[in-house]
């Protein structure tokens, strides 16, 4: 029996990693109470129970969903797309990514189906952004009574930046509701646990009231 515990302990460590989405930083791609997996070796293999890497088995590819240890608070880990790659040089204006001086492609999304069960949904535009090959939702909160200070503490705006070596720059798709660098700062490799995969399951409420149509969604 301690060896099947062992083993299955070395796997979820190794291989998945379950999470549960505390806050709606990520909608509408991911919602509160989305229950998904993450895929540990998406990019390595480390030895169980450590964060010593064995064999890398891929690279952070821009717009990857990632779950990483906050670098301020290893105990807290954070579901966030990945849109800083180490060396870009990278900006922000209202709510706007350019990376090394290009800016994103970005259209507002005439179906808003994702959009329910968000809260404030009426005040929120729905865009379709593209980072490298993956195309995702962005929503930017229209209200104009925001102010400046609390856009620029919202993710609206931010000075440009250059990612360090072996860091990587991660941003909610809620960009009204999603802590920047300064909440942050930079992501380091060994931080990252893996690559969101797909949502097992969610509800409104615990196990209660559940969104069956998203049961099983890919995450992209």
């Amino acid at each position: 029996m301690i060896y099947l515990i062992v083993a299955l302990l070395a796997l979820r460590w190794t291989i998945v990693e379950p999470y549960v989405v505390p806050s709606g930083s990520m909608e509408p791609t991911l919602k509160t109470q989305d229950r998904l997996y993450a895929l540990k070796c998406a990019y390595d293999v480390r030895f169980p129970f450590t964060n010593w890497v064995l064999f890398r088995t891929g690279e952070v590819r821009r717009g990857d969903v990632i779950l990483f240890m906050a670098p301020q608070n290893p105990n807290i880990t954070y579901v966030k797309r990945a849109i800083g790659l180490p060396g870009d040089k990278l900006r922000i204006h209202e709510g706007t990514p350019y990376i090394n001086g290009e800016a994103v492609s970005k259209g507002e999304s005439p179906d808003r189906s994702v959009m329910y069960d968000i809260e404030g949904e009426s005040t929120k535009t729905l865009y379709v952004e593209k980072l490298g090959d993956v195309k995702h939702w962005v929503i930017l909160d229209r209200r104009l009574e925001r102010s400046f200070e609390e856009q620029l503490m919202r993710h609206r705006f931010m000075e440009e930046l250059t990612v360090p070596l072996g860091h990587y720059f991660a941003v909610g798709d809620n960009r009204a509701n999603s802590h920047d660098r300064r909440a942050l700062r930079f992501v380091p490799y060994q931080n990252i646990k893996g690559r969101a995969m797909f949502i097992w399951f969610s509800s409104r409420n615990w196990f209660t009231d559940p969104r069956s149509e998203r049961i099983g969604t890919l995450i992209q």
